[in-house]
Protein backbone atom coordinates (compact mmCIF):
# COMPACT_ATOMS: atom_id res chain seq x y z
CA UNK A 1 0.00 0.00 0.00
CA UNK A 2 1.47 3.16 -0.65
CA UNK A 3 1.45 6.56 1.31
CA UNK A 4 -1.77 8.20 -0.71
CA UNK A 5 -3.81 4.61 -0.38
CA UNK A 6 -3.17 4.99 3.46
CA UNK A 7 -3.82 8.38 3.63
CA UNK A 8 -7.50 7.88 1.74
CA UNK A 9 -8.19 4.70 4.10
CA UNK A 10 -7.66 6.55 7.40
CA UNK A 11 -9.65 9.47 6.00
CA UNK A 12 -13.09 7.40 5.22
CA UNK A 13 -12.17 5.61 8.54
CA UNK A 14 -12.63 8.63 10.42
CA UNK A 15 -16.18 8.63 8.32
CA UNK A 16 -16.41 12.83 9.15
CA UNK A 17 -18.75 14.44 6.69
CA UNK A 18 -15.54 17.19 5.76
CA UNK A 19 -12.21 17.73 6.85
CA UNK A 20 -10.16 20.98 6.95
CA UNK A 21 -6.70 21.22 5.34
CA UNK A 22 -5.67 20.84 9.33
CA UNK A 23 -6.65 18.41 10.01
CA UNK A 24 -5.59 16.79 7.20
CA UNK A 25 -1.88 17.73 7.81
CA UNK A 26 -2.48 16.16 11.24
CA UNK A 27 -3.62 12.66 9.98
CA UNK A 28 -0.62 12.68 7.21
CA UNK A 29 1.99 13.55 10.28
CA UNK A 30 0.01 10.76 12.15
CA UNK A 31 0.40 8.51 9.22
CA UNK A 32 3.72 9.52 8.53
CA UNK A 33 5.65 8.82 11.67
CA UNK A 34 3.82 5.21 12.11
CA UNK A 35 5.02 4.17 8.50
CA UNK A 36 2.36 1.47 8.04
CA UNK A 37 -1.15 1.39 8.26
CA UNK A 38 -3.02 -1.01 10.21
CA UNK A 39 0.23 -3.43 10.39
CA UNK A 40 1.01 -2.91 6.28
CA UNK A 41 3.99 -0.97 5.47
CA UNK A 42 3.34 1.90 3.47
CA UNK A 43 5.49 2.59 0.27
CA UNK A 44 6.27 5.44 -1.63
CA UNK A 45 6.27 7.92 1.89
CA UNK A 46 7.61 11.23 1.59
CA UNK A 47 10.79 12.61 2.38
CA UNK A 48 9.29 14.53 5.22
CA UNK A 49 5.61 15.79 5.75
CA UNK A 50 5.07 19.29 4.96
CA UNK A 51 2.36 22.13 3.91
CA UNK A 52 3.40 21.21 0.20
CA UNK A 53 3.40 17.36 0.59
CA UNK A 54 0.32 17.83 2.23
CA UNK A 55 -1.66 19.94 -0.47
CA UNK A 56 0.18 17.58 -2.77
CA UNK A 57 -1.49 14.83 -1.57
CA UNK A 58 -5.23 16.68 -0.96
CA UNK A 59 -5.07 17.47 -5.00
CA UNK A 60 -4.44 13.65 -5.58
CA UNK A 61 -7.44 12.43 -3.41
CA UNK A 62 -9.15 15.21 -4.99
CA UNK A 63 -8.42 13.42 -8.77
CA UNK A 64 -9.51 10.00 -6.95
CA UNK A 65 -12.59 12.02 -6.28
CA UNK A 66 -12.04 10.68 -2.40
CA UNK A 67 -12.44 14.67 -1.53
CA UNK A 68 -14.03 18.19 -3.17
CA UNK A 69 -14.03 21.48 -2.29
CA UNK A 70 -16.72 22.37 -0.13
CA UNK A 71 -18.39 25.15 -1.64
CA UNK A 72 -19.92 26.49 1.83
CA UNK A 73 -16.75 28.01 2.79
CA UNK A 74 -14.25 29.97 0.94
CA UNK A 75 -11.25 27.66 0.82
CA UNK A 76 -9.39 25.40 3.53
CA UNK A 77 -12.31 23.21 3.94
CA UNK A 78 -13.31 19.42 1.99
CA UNK A 79 -16.35 17.50 1.53
CA UNK A 80 -15.52 13.92 2.09
CA UNK A 81 -17.18 12.48 -0.74
CA UNK A 82 -17.55 8.86 0.39
CA UNK A 83 -18.15 9.39 3.80
CA UNK A 84 -21.44 7.28 5.12
CA UNK A 85 -22.61 10.88 6.87
CA UNK A 86 -23.82 14.08 4.90
CA UNK A 87 -23.06 16.09 8.49
CA UNK A 88 -25.45 18.57 9.58
CA UNK A 89 -25.26 22.21 9.90
CA UNK A 90 -23.97 22.26 13.21
CA UNK A 91 -21.74 19.15 12.99
CA UNK A 92 -20.00 20.82 9.73
CA UNK A 93 -19.45 24.55 11.84
CA UNK A 94 -17.97 22.66 15.00
CA UNK A 95 -15.67 20.94 12.61
CA UNK A 96 -14.87 24.02 10.80
CA UNK A 97 -14.09 25.81 13.91
CA UNK A 98 -13.35 23.41 16.89
CA UNK A 99 -14.01 25.97 19.63
CA UNK A 100 -17.30 27.06 18.52
CA UNK A 101 -20.57 25.17 19.86
CA UNK A 102 -24.45 25.48 18.97
CA UNK A 103 -25.73 28.29 21.98
CA UNK A 104 -28.82 30.51 22.94
CA UNK A 105 -31.94 29.71 21.09
CA UNK A 106 -30.59 26.55 19.23
CA UNK A 107 -29.64 25.03 21.90
CA UNK A 108 -32.66 25.59 23.39
CA UNK A 109 -34.03 23.85 20.82
CA UNK A 110 -31.89 20.72 20.98
CA UNK A 111 -32.46 20.49 24.57
CA UNK A 112 -36.07 20.38 23.84
CA UNK A 113 -36.76 23.48 26.26
CA UNK A 114 -38.46 25.58 23.58
CA UNK A 115 -41.10 24.54 20.51
CA UNK A 116 -39.69 27.49 18.56
CA UNK A 117 -37.93 26.36 15.75
CA UNK A 118 -35.19 29.03 14.70
CA UNK A 119 -34.22 29.33 10.71
CA UNK A 120 -30.80 30.42 11.79
CA UNK A 121 -28.23 28.47 13.78
CA UNK A 122 -26.78 30.03 16.67
CA UNK A 123 -23.45 29.35 17.35
CA UNK A 124 -20.50 30.68 19.87
CA UNK A 125 -16.87 30.89 19.14
CA UNK A 126 -14.54 32.80 21.82
CA UNK A 127 -13.23 36.34 21.09
CA UNK A 128 -9.95 36.69 18.93
CA UNK A 129 -7.12 36.35 21.98
CA UNK A 130 -8.92 33.05 23.58
CA UNK A 131 -9.56 31.71 20.25
CA UNK A 132 -5.82 32.45 19.67
CA UNK A 133 -4.72 30.58 23.47
CA UNK A 134 -6.93 27.72 22.53
CA UNK A 135 -5.39 26.90 19.23
CA UNK A 136 -1.87 27.61 20.77
CA UNK A 137 -2.84 24.64 23.14
CA UNK A 138 -4.50 22.44 20.19
CA UNK A 139 -1.08 22.73 18.18
CA UNK A 140 0.86 21.63 21.06
CA UNK A 141 -1.78 18.55 21.30
CA UNK A 142 -1.97 17.54 17.91
CA UNK A 143 1.62 18.15 16.31
CA UNK A 144 3.83 17.79 19.76
CA UNK A 145 6.11 20.56 21.42
CA UNK A 146 8.52 20.65 18.76
CA UNK A 147 5.87 22.01 15.83
CA UNK A 148 6.87 21.04 12.01
CA UNK A 149 8.19 24.17 10.50
CA UNK A 150 5.98 23.96 7.70
CA UNK A 151 2.41 23.44 9.01
CA UNK A 152 -1.16 24.78 7.97
CA UNK A 153 -1.97 27.45 10.10
CA UNK A 154 -5.26 26.74 12.52
CA UNK A 155 -7.61 29.68 11.42
CA UNK A 156 -10.78 30.78 12.30
CA UNK A 157 -12.86 29.63 8.48
CA UNK A 158 -15.11 32.15 7.94
CA UNK A 159 -18.53 30.71 7.14
CA UNK A 160 -19.91 32.44 4.04
CA UNK A 161 -23.41 32.88 6.20
CA UNK A 162 -25.64 29.94 5.51
CA UNK A 163 -24.07 26.38 6.19
CA UNK A 164 -25.68 22.82 4.16
CA UNK A 165 -28.66 25.69 3.46
CA UNK A 166 -28.94 26.48 6.95
CA UNK A 167 -28.43 30.69 7.87
CA UNK A 168 -25.51 30.96 10.28
CA UNK A 169 -25.70 33.46 13.05
CA UNK A 170 -21.60 33.43 14.68
CA UNK A 171 -22.08 35.23 18.87
CA UNK A 172 -18.15 36.13 19.35
CA UNK A 173 -18.24 35.38 23.68
CA UNK A 174 -15.49 36.80 25.99
CA UNK A 175 -16.64 34.46 28.74
CA UNK A 176 -17.47 31.46 26.68
CA UNK A 177 -18.78 27.80 27.52
CA UNK A 178 -16.85 24.57 27.84
CA UNK A 179 -18.93 23.10 25.33
CA UNK A 180 -19.97 19.10 25.71
CA UNK A 181 -19.62 17.12 22.96
CA UNK A 182 -23.22 15.51 21.09
CA UNK A 183 -23.18 11.68 21.24
CA UNK A 184 -22.60 9.95 17.74
CA UNK A 185 -20.97 13.03 15.89
CA UNK A 186 -18.69 15.84 16.01
CA UNK A 187 -21.28 18.84 17.45
CA UNK A 188 -20.28 20.66 20.04
CA UNK A 189 -22.88 22.57 22.48
CA UNK A 190 -23.08 24.30 25.76
CA UNK A 191 -24.58 22.59 28.27
CA UNK A 192 -27.93 22.38 29.70
CA UNK A 193 -26.67 24.71 32.51
CA UNK A 194 -24.93 27.65 30.45
CA UNK A 195 -28.03 27.40 28.27
CA UNK A 196 -29.91 28.82 31.00
CA UNK A 197 -27.62 31.02 32.36
CA UNK A 198 -27.15 32.91 28.18
CA UNK A 199 -31.20 33.14 28.37
CA UNK A 200 -30.67 35.28 31.89
CA UNK A 201 -27.31 37.24 29.98
CA UNK A 202 -28.61 37.67 26.34
CA UNK A 203 -32.28 37.00 26.40
CA UNK A 204 -32.57 38.46 22.72
CA UNK A 205 -30.72 36.03 21.27
CA UNK A 206 -33.27 32.83 23.37
CA UNK A 207 -36.29 34.13 22.06
CA UNK A 208 -37.09 37.72 24.16
CA UNK A 209 -37.44 38.07 27.60
CA UNK A 210 -40.97 36.74 28.35
CA UNK A 211 -40.22 33.18 26.86
CA UNK A 212 -36.64 33.14 28.62
CA UNK A 213 -39.21 33.16 32.20
CA UNK A 214 -41.54 31.26 30.61
CA UNK A 215 -39.03 28.45 30.29
CA UNK A 216 -37.36 29.31 33.50
CA UNK A 217 -40.75 28.93 34.95
CA UNK A 218 -41.66 25.43 33.76
CA UNK A 219 -38.07 23.86 33.46
CA UNK A 220 -35.33 25.28 35.55
CA UNK A 221 -36.47 23.25 38.89
CA UNK A 222 -35.52 19.97 37.20
CA UNK A 223 -32.56 21.43 35.98
CA UNK A 224 -31.86 23.41 39.10
CA UNK A 225 -28.32 21.69 40.19
CA UNK A 226 -26.96 22.03 36.88
CA UNK A 227 -28.60 25.88 36.48
CA UNK A 228 -26.96 26.49 39.86
CA UNK A 229 -23.42 25.46 38.81
CA UNK A 230 -23.95 27.03 35.57
CA UNK A 231 -24.40 30.39 37.26
CA UNK A 232 -21.81 30.15 40.16
CA UNK A 233 -18.93 29.78 37.65
CA UNK A 234 -20.11 32.71 35.45
CA UNK A 235 -18.06 35.88 35.73
CA UNK A 236 -21.26 38.54 35.07
CA UNK A 237 -22.49 39.23 38.50
CA UNK A 238 -26.14 40.45 36.75
CA UNK A 239 -26.56 37.11 35.84
CA UNK A 240 -26.27 36.05 39.25
CA UNK A 241 -28.38 38.45 40.60
CA UNK A 242 -31.09 37.36 38.02
CA UNK A 243 -30.80 33.82 38.49
CA UNK A 244 -31.11 34.32 42.20
CA UNK A 245 -34.33 36.34 41.68
CA UNK A 246 -36.13 33.70 39.73
CA UNK A 247 -34.84 30.54 41.90
CA UNK A 248 -35.49 32.38 45.37
CA UNK A 249 -38.74 33.91 44.70
CA UNK A 250 -40.42 32.73 41.56
CA UNK A 251 -39.09 28.97 41.93
CA UNK A 252 -38.62 28.95 45.76
CA UNK A 253 -35.69 27.36 45.20
CA UNK A 254 -32.62 27.89 48.48
CA UNK A 255 -29.39 26.89 48.43
CA UNK A 256 -25.45 28.59 50.22
CA UNK A 257 -24.52 29.17 46.65
CA UNK A 258 -27.42 31.09 45.95
CA UNK A 259 -27.54 32.69 49.23
CA UNK A 260 -23.95 34.48 48.40
CA UNK A 261 -24.99 35.50 44.83
CA UNK A 262 -26.65 38.11 47.32
CA UNK A 263 -23.19 40.32 47.71
CA UNK A 264 -23.97 41.15 44.20
CA UNK A 265 -27.39 42.54 44.43
CA UNK A 266 -26.71 46.81 44.75
CA UNK A 267 -29.28 49.47 46.65
CA UNK A 268 -29.68 51.93 44.25
CA UNK A 269 -28.00 50.05 41.09
CA UNK A 270 -29.01 49.82 37.82
CA UNK A 271 -29.99 46.32 37.81
CA UNK A 272 -32.44 45.43 35.65
CA UNK A 273 -34.37 41.68 35.40
CA UNK A 274 -34.83 42.68 31.51
CA UNK A 275 -31.74 43.89 30.15
CA UNK A 276 -33.64 45.28 26.92
CA UNK A 277 -36.08 47.29 28.54
CA UNK A 278 -36.50 50.51 30.89
CA UNK A 279 -37.20 50.58 34.40
CA UNK A 280 -40.36 49.29 35.70
CA UNK A 281 -41.70 50.64 39.72
CA UNK A 282 -41.62 46.89 40.77
CA UNK A 283 -38.15 45.61 42.55
CA UNK A 284 -36.91 42.97 44.50
CA UNK A 285 -35.99 43.95 47.67
CA UNK A 286 -33.70 41.01 48.29
CA UNK A 287 -31.95 40.98 45.26
CA UNK A 288 -32.53 44.66 44.25
CA UNK A 289 -33.54 44.61 40.46
CA UNK A 290 -36.33 46.45 39.03
CA UNK A 291 -39.19 43.54 37.54
CA UNK A 292 -39.31 45.22 34.67
CA UNK A 293 -41.08 42.58 32.61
Amino acid sequence: MNFTDGLENALLERDAPIVTDYEFFVLGQQLFAKKEWKGEPLKRLPLEWDRTRARNAINRLGARRTIAPDVDFRSGVWRVVQSTRAGSAEEIACIADPFCYVSHLSAMQRYGLTDRSPEALHLTTPIRSIWNGLRDRKLQADLGEQLPTEHPALVRLGFKGVVRRRPVIVHESSHPAQPIPVAGERTQIASIGRTFVDMLAEPALCGGIHHVLDIWNHEAEQWAPQIIQAVDCFEAKIVKVRAGYILTEVLEIEDDRINAWQQYAQRGGSRKLNPDAPYGPTYSERWMISLNV
